[in-house]
């Protein structure tokens, strides 16, 4: 596993103004405990769990050496699949003080989900609850084991099962680890997407682009040693892993780790610890916008709420801020991590209708349909380059190609102006997802799917706006003559396949025929066009 896309020369060039260095998260979270042991790392379990810097780099360093003696190397994958929990954080920086590729995944992916990342990416080791919210992840994990024919070893976290149990790993004393010293520059994370495309990408991720990016927010937003972040996002997700999870651990930050999303929760946890950072989806700010409004409750230590992944209403930033929420809106994804990211100082008129200027030493801009740069106001495609972008796609040449150029440009797919003064705003999207509440799903997945079902003719799924999610999914269906299908039907075979729950869809629309362009293309616009004059006219 390699970076493929970085030019000698610009590595070279990022090197030598200091942007790449030889930092690492485990060395980093070694540095603190060393400074300050006492220090609370990461807070768990709706704030009734507390560890230290030095508990953190003591249990990472047991777990670490437990991984080695399971077998585990430098540049092996270990899939960490664990909701919002300190030992997310010990499990991250165990792997990292190897040499271990981190493997970040949600916990709602399934089988089929799985089955795809386990073969692409062939995990040494897995971390998984035992079970969590109702869910058995020790059997998902052993028909993973039969269906793909690997056998990575598993740690289970919070119950019985697997090969051996976190608890366990951890309270073995192996000693003090060799000086393994992992290079910063090599594949340190492999994030899939959520659901860009109907196969997600493997996107790569070095110590050196991650550090660098984590290194500009901090210093661009003006952080200070005493913030302390909240994070609401999964840690399986780019978001909460790096802005999150990294993000804390390398500043020697305070960590508030919030599972099941509960909004009244949330303003106790900002109230209980002063969580002053936090970057999430549009539908957290807006729940907990409204419950500050609805309970007269104010959360003035909430300085930085970085807001992005889907619309950001200029009202909501502006309701936010009554609530004492100071909102900078944002332009990121999994291969540029933040590219644009509005500042304290931005101008107002910015902060509430631009998604951002591009953070230090990184550049974006706009390319049109004709491959050439775009005037201010002018819409096109978003172009990032940067230490901050990914180094490829791993074991994907073809998709590689297509999103990076060969001077480091990554196309992104999402549509943008750039006004006179740097800000960007998200006007559209070339790629065809729905983003439900911040995660993405590709309708072409569900779409093949459902036209394996005997009754479907022709379908087609599409994103319905939604005041609390952004988007919510529906399947619009052309039944085969003679046959019909209802919604419980429809959920229930989707659900059987595996399908994650987050992806199955919320609405069924069953349709005579679906419009087309001359060429057979389906016009899902004007499906949606459909929908909103039915449901008006309902």
């Amino acid at each position: 596993m390699r970076d493929v896309v970085t030019t000698d020369d610009r590595r070279s060039a990022y090197a030598r103004a200091g942007f790449w260095d030889e930092t690492t998260l485990a060395g980093r979270v070694r540095a603190h405990a060393d400074a300050d042991a006492d220090r609370v790392a990461v807070v768990d379990d709706a704030g009734a769990r507390s560890h230290t810097y030095g508990q953190l780099a003591d249990h990472a360093e047991r777990l670490a050496g437990h991984l080695l003696g399971a077998g585990v190397a430098t540049g092996d994958v270990v899939s960490i699949q664990l909701p919002n929990v300190y030992e997310a954080a010990v499990a991250a920086v165990a792997c990292q003080r190897i040499g271990a590729v981190i493997n970040p995944l949600l916990p709602n992916y399934r089988h089929k989900e799985l089955s795809h990342i386990w073969t692409t990416a062939t995990p040494a080791a897995v971390l998984t609850p035992s079970t969590h919210r109702g869910f058995d992840y020790c059997a998902m994990v052993a028909g993973l084991r039969a269906s793909t024919g690997l056998d990575p070893h598993h740690v289970v976290v919070g119950g019985p099962g697997g090969d051996v149990s976190f608890e366990d790993a951890v309270d073995a004393d192996g000693g003090r680890l060799p000086a393994l010293a992992p290079d910063a520059a090599a594949i340190s994370e492999l994030i899939f997407t959520s659901g860009t495309e109907a196969t997600p990408k493997a996107i790569m991720h070095s110590e050196q682009t991650t550090n660098f990016s984590v290194r500009v927010a901090y210093a661009d937003l003006g952080l200070t040693p005493d913030d302390v972040v909240w994070m609401p996002s999964p840690v399986g997700h780019s978001t909460g892993f790096n802005y999150g999870l990294r993000f804390a651990l390398y500043h020697g930050l305070t960590l508030v780790l919030q599972d099941a999303w509960d909004a009244s929760v949330a303003v106790g946890l900002i109230e209980d610890h002063d969580c002053s950072y936090t970057l999430a989806a549009t539908t957290f700010l807006k729940e907990l916008t409204e419950l500050a409004h609805d309970t007269g409750s104010t959360l003035p230590t909430m300085r930085t709420f970085g807001c992005g992944g889907a619309p950001v209403p200029a009202e909501l930033v502006e309701s936010a801020a009554r609530v004492g929420i100071n909102v900078l809106r944002l332009y990121g994804s999994t291969e540029v991590l933040v590219g644009t990211w509005n500042r304290n100082d931005s101008p107002p008129d910015a902060r509430v209708g631009t998604d951002g200027i591009a953070m230090s030493h990184v550049e974006v801009m706009t390319v049109g349909e004709d491959g050439e740069p775009c005037g201010p106001g002018q819409p096109g495609e978003i172009y990032t380059r940067g230490p901050n972008t990914c180094l490829g796609f791993f074991d994907d040449p073809e998709r590689t190609q297509a999103t990076f150029t060969a001077d480091g440009w990554v196309r992104s797919g999402d549509l943008a102006v750039i006004d006179d003064r740097g800000y960007l705003t998200v006007v559209g999207r070339k790629k065809e997802i729905i983003i439900r509440g911040g995660i993405n799903i590709a309708p072409m997945e569900i779409e093949e799917l459902l036209l394996q079902f005997p009754e479907v003719d022709r379908v087609a799924v599409v994103g319905i706006p939604d005041e609390r999610l952004g988007e919510r999914m529906c399947a619009c269906v052309v039944t085969r003559p003679g046959t019909s299908l209802d919604f419980e039907t429809m959920v229930a075979r989707l659900r059987a396949t595996g399908l994650a729950t987050y992806k199955l869809p919320e609405r069924l629309e069953l349709l005579p025929a679906l419009p087309m362009t001359a060429s057979g293309k389906v016009q899902k616009h004007e499906i949606l066009r459909q929908l909103e004059g039915a449901n008006g006219a309902g």
